[in-house]
């Protein structure tokens, strides 16, 4: 399982991928803060798992437009968005996208172990 995460924190993107290795210790885990790096990784690595921030700095909807761009790459990614923000201020977007979960910050690793129990897309 390849798994990129995406966060322009430098902490968050720690956290994230400490948690992320720990509920998928065997899993190949790429983590960077740009949506055009993380895209080439995808490109270049595979991408099973994709978690992303909503807001990733340049617009509220960054992190819902670079998705869609990782879909058009990886059609089969799940994706599951890491934010702040609430449900509800993007449900119909993130809904649409038929993303695999959506984890609210600050998450414990036990909500990711859900999320990834769930994914949409199985990954071999």
């Amino acid at each position: 399982m390849t798994i990129l995460c995406v966060d322009r924190s430098l902490l968050g993107l720690m956290d994230l991928k400490h948690k992320v290795k720990a509920v998928r210790p065997n899993a190949v885990v790429y983590g960077c803060r740009e949506p055009d790096k993380a895209l080439s990784i995808a490109k270049s690595e595979g991408c099973d798992v994709l978690l992303t921030e909503i807001d990733l700095g340049g617009s509220q909807r960054e992190g819902l437009d670079f998705a869609l761009r990782m879909q058009a790459i990886h059609p089969a990614v799940n994706i599951i968005f890491v934010t702040t923000f609430e449900e509800s201020d993007f449900a119909r977007d993130v809904i649409q996208m038929r993303v695999s979960g959506f984890v609210r910050k600050p998450f414990k690793q036990q909500q990711l172990e859900e999320e990834f129990s769930k994914l949409r897309y199985a990954v071999k």
